[in-house]
């Protein structure tokens, strides 16, 4: 169960990269002046917050209750 885990959070880590950088290469490369780029170092460094804020809460999330929770609720819904 840890190896599906382990490659759903590095998909989503490499998801978020690449809109990241696809997002700060079009506002230096497209940008005119200092504000873009400005705005690019803000956005850049909220999202390397976020990216390590979504990490550490992925590795405090108890796998095995949430699947538990997930298939309670699929069973209640079936028979529901």
């Amino acid at each position: 169960m840890q190896n599906i885990q382990d490659i759903i959070l590095g998909v989503a880590v490499l998801v978020y990269l690449w809109y990241v950088f696809i997002i700060v290469y079009h506002l230096i490369r497209f940008g005119i002046g200092v504000h873009p780029k400005v705005v690019v170092l803000v956005f850049f460094l909220i999202s390397i917050f976020l990216l390590m804020l979504s990490l550490w809460a992925w590795s405090r999330v108890n796998w095995d209750q949430l699947f538990d929770l997930i298939k309670k609720f699929l069973s209640v819904t079936k028979t529901g």
